[in-house]
């Protein structure tokens, strides 16, 4: 939740550069896990959850996909805070126990452009929702937002072995923004979707800058071309061994490994600038991270010490054990 303030201070400085940027989130926004709580622990995620949504309507938002741990708190809870935003909640295969889907499978936002945000879910266990199988789901609706869209964007609180499924897949989506994952992406991977994914919860805001100018080409990963170059490039540079000036085919012409390594970092770059060259449809990601050198945003920050207050009250006052660990502590000593 401390990362909030400084979220909304990132996009207000990209506002500010004349983009209109959309705001999604892929899932597991309100709670660090998918274990049911009571009691205290309860009325403290309550208010971390109320405050994110609050947060959300002041930043702005677009698009928020429903992850496994947005769940914990129970169904009847999920929908109140539905109820609060003025962001659309989004799922194509979380449904209620009659089988109907709780949330709208889908959004589409025309800004020049109709992009599509579809929200999906791997499966998980839940005692008052069922989670249908994501890419089965996925496909009976993906080309209806295809004839409605120009972009898709998947939304995915997905497990390792879903992404595997949909990258071999046929399913035509142009790019994933992944929750559900600890990895942090440089860029959008080498595999048949560009799959981006924040890994460290709440300390990075992603920025995605589209270029779309073909219809129907797909999207080049201009920052994933980039890290080829430059690591091709470091490889060639590491070889020459201080020697700028040094031609290495002459150098190691006796060490055919190494000339075959040569040539393929060679082609690497090769390849890498022709499809920078040559591309229509772009996408570039730029990470920020939301460290204390970061100004916060004043009303964001202030409704956030004023959870913190709240969250201070109810929990009175606490005697820490001689490692400084609170009662909530899992490893609080009771005995001091």
């Amino acid at each position: 939740m401390g990362g909030l303030a400084r979220k909304a201070t990132v996009i207000d400085q990209i506002k500010k550069e004349g983009t209109n940027p959309i705001v999604v989130d892929s899932g597991n926004l309100f709670f660090k896990n998918n274990k049911p709580t009571i009691g205290l622990n309860n009325e403290i995620n309550q208010i971390n959850a109320k405050t994110i949504v609050d947060a959300y309507n002041i930043i702005g938002c677009d698009a928020f996909s429903l992850g496994e741990n947005d769940f914990s708190n129970g169904l009847d809870y999920i929908v109140d805070l539905r109820d609060s935003a003025n962001f659309p909640f989004i799922s194509a295969n979380i449904v209620d126990k009659r089988n109907n889907l709780i949330f709208n499978p889908y959004v589409i936002i025309d800004r020049d452009i109709r992009i599509a945000f579809i929200g999906l879910a791997s499966v998980f266990s839940h005692s008052e929702v069922s989670i249908l199988d994501p890419l089965n789901s996925l496909s009976k609706i993906i080309d209806d937002v295809r004839q409605k869209s120009d972009l898709v964007v998947l939304l995915f609180n997905s497990s390792d072995e879903d992404m595997v499924k949909l990258q071999k897949s046929s399913i035509d989506v142009d790019l994933v923004i992944r929750s559900k994952s600890k990895r942090k992406s440089n860029d959008g991977g080498k595999k048949r979707i560009p799959e981006y994914s924040g890994g460290d919860r709440g300390k990075y805001l992603y920025r995605l800058d589209l270029s779309l100018s073909q219809s129907g080409m797909p999207l080049t990963d201009i920052t994933s071309q980039n890290n080829i170059i430059k690591n091709a490039q470091k490889r060639l540079d590491r070889m020459k061994k201080g020697d700028e000036n040094i031609n290495l085919k002459e150098f190691y012409k006796d060490d055919q490994q190494t000339l075959n390594r040569i040539k393929g970092y060679e082609t690497q770059l090769e390849l890498a600038h022709s499809k920078l060259n040559d591309a229509s449809n772009t996408i570039e990601l730029t990470p920020y991270e939301l460290g204390k050198d970061v100004v916060s945003r004043s009303d964001v920050l202030l409704m956030v010490d004023e959870a913190k207050e709240k969250i201070n009250l109810i929990k009175g006052p606490q005697v820490k054990d001689i490692k400084g660990r609170s009662p909530d502590h899992p490893h609080y000593n009771h005995n001091h």
